[in-house]
Parts: structure tokens; sequence; C-alpha cells
């Protein structure tokens, strides 16, 4: 969708590059910093300064877009409950972002970097399940192509998930990949679509557009045209040792 906002959720506790460099690659129309309440009379004051009134001289030409900024703290980020603040963060952030855009829900990306204490791996939960993208910046080095990483794993398993959520039935192509996986366990090392219509007792066209679902999401790797060889990938094997298929 053409028209979605664009949200980015940062962290931040000293670095001014990563958040010019984040604003820079996602171009967002809302951003909220995320920080921890100890650091935020720091360089996140003076980073949400500056995104109240974005100009082009710090964030490129995407300074335009930006509409919103907020300064979210957490209270205390070396805890047993952070993990849960971080996780009720984002659910205002959503509710909140989501009233901006005119009850369109935007599209969400998640920062992982310049975090204090568990805000990173909170960060990742809370992004998970709130259906987010994530992503990593790093410093400016000579020596990177390029500053701002997606985290493709985490953000593969997110896509898999909200499927599998969107309809029950998705759910039903996963016994394919379990089978599968039985079959590779088994030591079977030449697993055809045939082979797998047997394993499942269905009729291979079943099987084949299955197959062409689960290749799609990632979940398995099919090689050749005809009496292609199937393979498991090490994202299908993480949903299923998961249990999402149950």
């Amino acid at each position: 969708m053409a028209n979605r906002k664009r949200v980015l959720i940062h962290c931040i506790r000293d670095s001014m590059t990563n958040l010019v460099d984040s604003v820079e690659e996602y171009g967002p129309h809302f951003v909220y910093l995320l920080c921890a309440e100890y650091h935020a009379e720091g360089k996140p004051n003076y980073a949400i300064m500056e995104l109240k009134q974005p100009k082009e001289r710090t964030f490129g030409k995407q300074a335009k877009d930006i509409e919103h900024a907020e300064l979210i703290t957490i209270p205390d980020v070396w805890n047993q409950n952070t993990m849960m603040s971080v996780f009720e963060a984002f659910s205002e952030i959503k509710s909140d972002a989501t009233d901006r855009a005119g009850g369109v829900e935007p599209e969400f990306f998640a920062g992982l970097s310049d975090a204090a204490g568990l805000l990173s791996p909170s960060v990742a939960f809370a992004a998970v399940l709130h259906d987010m993208k994530t992503y990593f910046t790093r410093g400016r080095r000579t020596y990177y192509d390029e500053f701002v990483l997606e985290i493709d794993n985490l953000n593969n398993f997110t896509v898999v998930k909200s499927w599998i959520q969107a309809n029950k039935r998705h759910k039903d192509n996963l016994k394919y990949l379990i089978a599968l996986i039985e079959l590779e366990e088994s030591g079977e090392e030449n697993i055809t679509p045939t082979l797998l219509s047997d394993k499942v007792s269905t009729v291979k066209r079943t099987v084949d557009k299955a197959i062409l679902t689960l290749e799609k999401l990632g979940l398995i790797h099919a090689e050749g045209l005809r009496g292609r060889k199937l393979t498991s990938t090490d994202l299908g094997r993480l949903i299923i040792r998961m249990k999402m298929a149950d």
C-alpha cells in the first residue's frame, strides 16, 4: 500500500548519526524515540528537539515527511519487567500511530541499536508480537557499504507468524513441512513432491500448491523444475520447533 504511513521506533542513547541514518533510510512520517529514563536528558532530548522542527540539513530530504515525533522513556531497563514495559509501550505507539494515520495501520520499523540494558531484546520481542519489522543501524565506517540493516531472520519469522494468524486454514500447509522434516530426519536424501505426497497420503496437486506457498514464505527450498528436490530451511525448522503448527 503506497499510501501507508511509515513509523520509526528508534532506540537512542548516545548516537545522533544512527538516528539520522535511520530516518534517511525509511523516510518516516511518525518517529517515536525510546530510551532509558536516566538517559533522556542527554542526546534523546536533543534529538526530539531536532525532530519536532525537522530540517533538511539534519535529516536530509526525508525531513519534510516527518509529521510527529515523541520521546518515550522506560523507567528501568535492567529489570525483569523491562520486556513487558517495552511491549506495553509498543501497544500505545501502535494505537497512537494508527489514529494519526486515519485508522489505517501504518508500516512499523523498530530499531535494535543504541539501546541500553535490556532494551534491545525487549524491542525485538515486542516487534515480533506486534508484527513490526526490525532493523539495526551500525556506526558510520568507510568499510561499510550500508549503515542500516534489516534483521531478515526476525522479519521473516514475523511474516510467517502473521500469515499463520491471518487464516486458520493457513496452518494446514505446515503439515507438509512437518512431513518433509520427518523424511529428512529419517535419512531420506532425494525428497520429491511425489514422495511427499505419498508420505501424507494426499493428491499431488494439493501437495504442489502447498509447496509453492511454503516456498514463497521461505520455509522450504525446491531445486529444479521436474521431480524437484525439496529441503526444509532454517526458518522452516524453527517454525516447527516453536510448535507454531500446533
